[in-house]
C-alpha cells in the first residue's frame, strides 16, 4: 500500500441526470429527510432543471464535472445520487458499493466504470457488491466520510452501514476507521454519514449534537485535532437543512471551493459562514426538490474522482 501523501479535495466529479426522479418508498423506510407529501410525477422536470442548473453553477465556478445521462429502463428514483454506488480513489481503485435497497442496485453503471478505466489511472476495481447476499451495506460516500490526508474512514453504524463491509474496505485501501452512533432531531438513527458531516482540507463541518455517546464524540474531536482540522459546529437545525451536506473540491482555478445547497447555505448563522468564507469559495447550488423529494443533497450528488488522468 502506498505512503504517498493524499490529496483531500477532488480537482474534478462526475455527475448522473436522473431519468426517472421520484419519492422512492424502498429508501424512505431508513432516509427521514423524504417527504411523501411533496411527491409528484411533475417533480420529475424540477428536478431535472434543478439539476441542469446546477451542473451550470459548477462550471461557472470552474469545477470540471462530467456528467452521464441516467438510462430510462430500468426505473431508477435515485440514480441522481451516484456517490453512494462508487468511489474512486488516488492510489488507484475504483470500489462499488453493497446498497440496501434492490432498486438502488440497478444504478451501478459499467459504462461509467469503463470511462473511468479509458481516461484514468485506475490500479484495479474492488467489487464489495456481493455483500448485498449476505444482508450487509456500505453505501459509498454516504456511508463514509473519508479523511483522505490522515486516511481515516469515518462512519455512524446504520442498517446502511455495515462495519463488517467497512473493515473490508479500509483493508482493501490502508485506511482506518472511526465509527459512532449518531441520530437526528428526533433520535433516529442517522441513515448517511454525509448527512451530519463533511470533511475539508483543514476544517470539518459537522453536528456534534448528533453523536450520540461522549466517547465517540472525544474520539472524534482527538481525530480531527491530529489532522490538522478545525471544527465548524452545526445546530440539528443545519443538518435538516442539509448544512452539513457539503463538499470541497479544487477548482480549475487552483482555488478550493466549498459546495453547499442555497437551503443549507441559508440556514448557517453569520459566524459560521464567516469562518467557512474565510477558508474557502462557496459554489451555492439550489436544489430544494431533489432535498425535500430525494432526501439526499448536493454532496449525494457528486461523485469525486480522485483517479489521476492518463
Amino acid at each position: 500500500m502506498s505512503t504517498t501523501s493524499l490529496s483531500q479535495s477532488p480537482s474534478e466529479v462526475f455527475m448522473v441526470r436522473p431519468g426517472n426522479f421520484m419519492f422512492n418508498t424502498e429508501t424512505a423506510v431508513t432516509n427521514h429527510y423524504q417527504d411523501m407529501a411533496r411527491s409528484n410525477m411533475e417533480w420529475q422536470e424540477v428536478a431535472r432543471q434543478e439539476f441542469d442548473r446546477a451542473v451550470d453553477t459548477l462550471r461557472e465556478n470552474k469545477v470540471k464535472v462530467t456528467v452521464f445521462q441516467d438510462t430510462e429502463d430500468p426505473v431508477k428514483p435515485d440514480a441522481i445520487f451516484p456517490n453512494n454506488w462508487i468511489s474512486c480513489h488516488q492510489t488507484g481503485e475504483v470500489v462499488l458499493y453493497p446498497m440496501a435497497t434492490p432498486n438502488r442496485r440497478l444504478e451501478r453503471r459499467m459504462d461509467v466504470v469503463q470511462w473511468l478505466k479509458d481516461n484514468f489511472s485506475v490500479t484495479r476495481v474492488v467489487d464489495l457488491s456481493p455483500y448485498e447476499d449476505q444482508g450487509s451495506y456500505l453505501e459509498g460516500t454516504g456511508s463514509i466520510v473519508f479523511d483522505h490526508t490522515a486516511r481515516v474512514a469515518y462512519a455512524c453504524s446504520s442498517v446502511r452501514t455495515d462495519v463488517k463491509v467497512l473493515d473490508r474496505l479500509c483493508a482493501e485501501i490502508g485506511y482506518t476507521r472511526l465509527v459512532v452512533e449518531a441520530a437526528d432531531s428526533q433520535g433516529r438513527p442517522i441513515y448517511h454519514t454525509n448527512v451530519f458531516m463533511s470533511i475539508a482540507t483543514d476544517f470539518v463541518v459537522i453536528c456534534m449534537d448528533a453523536v450520540q455517546k461522549e466517547e465517540d464524540k472525544k474520539r472524534m474531536e482527538d481525530s480531527f485535532k491530529q489532522s490538522g482540522k478545525s471544527v465548524i459546529t452545526a445546530t440539528q437545525q443545519q443538518v435538516d437543512n442539509l448544512a452539513a451536506n457539503c463538499f470541497e473540491v479544487v477548482g480549475q482555478d487552483g482555488r478550493r471551493k466549498l459546495i453547499i445547497s442555497t437551503r443549507g447555505w441559508g440556514s448557517l448563522a453569520e459566524g459560521q459562514r464567516e469562518a467557512l468564507t474565510a477558508r474557502v469559495d462557496i459554489v451555492q447550488c439550489k436544489v430544494d426538490t431533489v432535498e425535500v423529494v430525494g432526501g439526499g443533497g448536493i454532496r449525494c450528488m457528486l461523485a469525486p474522482v480522485f483517479s489521476i488522468r492518463n
